[in-house]
């Protein structure tokens, strides 16, 4: 009888344990947490060419720059966006060109986007 009990407990012990392991397995998965973000793949762009890249970064400062003036600034873009990019503003005026910009992501002052503090 000692060893039916036995058994009965390690089946328990183990339905339990794989029981938890599928909990948290479910919840690391995005959907489970309401998180549906694909995960960055790092290659933003890369099969683009370099035109079409430039191209690109214009139309979204230009998108940015809700004032039209050329410069983007914390109000424009709002305080986490330019706790990022203010890495460009190489005169410290507090506003950002698009030359700015280009300069530091060429010289690798502004990382990949995904590359952010843990909040």
């Amino acid at each position: 009888m000692k060893s039916i009990s036995s058994r009965f407990g390690v089946v328990i012990s183990v339905l339990a344990l794989a029981a938890s392991v599928t909990s948290l397995a479910a919840a690391e998965t995005p959907t489970a947490t309401g998180n549906a973000r694909p995960q960055c793949s790092g290659e933003h762009g890369k099969s683009a060419s370099a035109g079409d890249r430039a191209q690109h970064a214009q139309e979204r400062f230009k998108k940015a720059d809700k004032n039209g003036d050329g410069f983007l600034t914390a109000d424009e873009v709002g305080e986490k966006r330019w706790a990022h990019i203010q890495v460009a503003d190489s005169n410290k005026d507090g506003k950002i060109s698009l030359a700015e910009l280009a300069q530091a992501r060429a010289d690798g002052k502004l990382g990949h986007k995904h590359d952010k503090h843990s909040a």
